[in-house]
């Protein structure tokens, strides 16, 4: 029961900081977005590969939430199946 609740509190870290994720992808577009306007010098090369490594992060969290979201369906049977051989 500790490690499904253990689980179950990772995937919700996990989905907090992918959300986390996306309002920083946000902002980084916004603020690209922006500083064209303004005119001010960026190079495009750095803004793709930080937009990247956020991309990637977020593809290794729904990894994880995934792996957490299947142990925890297995745990769950595997609880059930518990209560059916106690019960017989």
């Amino acid at each position: 029961m500790a490690v499904s609740n253990a689980l179950f509190t990772e995937q919700e870290v996990i989905k907090e900081t992918n959300s986390a994720l996306e309002d920083i992808q946000e902002t980084l577009a916004l603020a690209l977005v922006d500083t064209l306007k303004a005119g001010d010098h960026i190079t495009t090369p750095t803004v793709i590969n930080m937009l990247k490594d956020l991309e990637d992060m977020q593809l290794k969290y729904y990894d994880r939430l995934e792996d957490n979201e299947n142990t925890q369906g297995a745990l769950e049977n595997q609880k059930q199946s518990g209560y059916e051989d106690t019960a017989e």
